[in-house]
């Protein structure tokens, strides 16, 4: 999955000459925090409604009419950040959320060359993930215990998918320190037990839906919460 898939492309910009008040009513408008200040098609920073807030002088907060005057006499050019962190349409999914994560950042304008054609956030990317994890239809959840050795995970798909005849609708393979992998799946059935006998007889251990329940058993209910052992998830769009 690449970034060209999920970034926004129907894009709301500013110019660097843009008032602080305008850009701040777009951003309210259609409910956006990262605005892409342009030149043209040239992209030449970003402000986001948090340097529109710093922008305000605390003394101002609860005089209307002072800071009204403010923000239409600033211009974006003097709040916008200018040193950007960017992303190419084909960058890979996973490759953009890394940078969010470790620059702490909450947008990333998507470039081709100096020319702006979209913009993805922390939302497109988490959506993408959850996409990813197959989460958006109806499945079951299981956590699979295996070696890390070349055939294990196509073993367990083998099981799956030709023995049970059932797809696989999202996997995920969890990193660990130790000589195995846990691969979590979610699986389109709604019983999985034939399947997870299948598994254990041939020696791997499963959660259902987590090893982490397995490991440390289920949260007390007596607080009227129930643990969510075998539950079918069916995620709305």
């Amino acid at each position: 999955m690449l970034v060209r898939s999920r970034m926004a492309q129907r894009l709301i910009t500013v110019a660097p000459d843009t008032p602080i008040a305008d850009a701040l009513a777009l951003s309210r408008k259609h409910r956006i925090r990262h605005l892409p200040v342009v030149q043209g098609e040239r992209l030449v920073g970003l402000v986001t409604d948090r340097d529109i807030r710093l922008a305000i002088p605390p003394m101002w907060a609860d005089e209307h009419e002072e800071l009204q005057a403010a923000l239409r006499t600033r211009t974006v050019q003097e709040v916008m950040t200018r040193e950007l962190i960017t992303a190419h349409p084909d960058m890979p999914i996973e490759e953009a959320g890394k940078l969010l994560y470790k620059h702490k950042i909450g947008s990333l304008p998507v470039v081709t060359g100096d020319a702006l054609v979209g913009i993805l956030t922390e939302s497109d990317v988490l959506r993408a993930f959850v996409d990813l994890f197959g989460v958006n239809q109806p499945s079951s959840r299981i956590e699979v215990r295996m070696e890390n050795r070349p055939g294990e995970l196509a073993r367990v798909v083998r099981v799956i998918g030709i023995e049970h005849r059932v797809n696989i609708t999202g996997l995920v393979l969890a990193p660990t320190k130790e000589e195995y992998s846990i691969a979590i799946m979610h699986l389109q059935t709604v019983n999985p037990t034939g399947i997870i006998d299948a598994l254990r007889r041939l020696g791997y251990t499963i959660g259902w839906p987590s090893l982490e329940i397995e490991a440390y058993g289920p949260i007390d209910s007596s607080d009227g919460h129930s643990p969510t052992r075998g539950v079918v998830s069916s995620w709305p769009e």
